[in-house]
């Protein structure tokens, strides 16, 4: 019985050690766009080692939608010199459709300041991205946080004059259709 108890209290620490090795992702966090189009992310990590985090998100039925979001790391002092603790090695777009994630094409640059966006507009649905990278200094954790900004693409002028020429047809059609006797 003794023996039953401690090999599955030693499985359980071996499996437990094994998952905060690995870097094991956060759960899935849900994002919300404020009025102006923008939601705030972010990630803390107490540990060292390598981490995927996920951020979700929905583009709006009635809308096709452009997405950028930038990050930025946070600073540790290493050695005496205030340095970037976290490495950002790549953020990767997705559409989620009935449990399935599939990949985006996704721009990304990390070049000085972190930016992101996936390279074509997204239609209605829920999408999400991931970020994978790990922390530069294997003794301490480190966070980041970003900026994910969602915007309607603007009508080009042809739509403008196409709306003009159909309010100026209906207008020369109800007039056409006055009744003279009535006054």
């Amino acid at each position: 019985m003794k023996k039953a108890f401690f090999s599955k209290v030693a499985g359980s620490l071996l499996l437990s050690a094994g998952l905060l090795a690995s870097g094991v992702a956060a759960a899935d966090e849900t994002l919300t766009f404020d009025a102006a189009g923008n939601a705030v992310f972010g990630m803390t990590h107490s540990t060292a080692g390598t981490f995927t985090d996920t951020f979700l998100f929905s583009v709006d039925p009635a809308t096709q939608a452009w997405i950028s979001g930038t990050a930025v790391v946070g600073k540790t002092y290493i050695d005496g010199t205030r340095l970037a603790n976290y490495g950002i090695t790549d953020i990767t777009f997705f559409s989620e459709t009935g449990g399935v994630r599939t990949n985006l094409e996704t721009a990304f640059t990390s070049d000085g300041h972190i930016e992101f966006y996936p390279v074509e507009g997204l239609s209605a649905g829920n999408y999400g991205f991931t970020i994978s990278g790990n922390t530069i200094n294997g003794a301490t954790g480190g966070s980041y946080a970003g900026n994910l900004n969602v915007t309607s693409p603007v009508p080009e002028p042809a739509t403008y004059a196409m709306l003009g020429v159909g309010i100026g047809l209906l207008a020369f059609t109800a007039r056409r259709k006055t009744n003279n006797k009535l006054g």
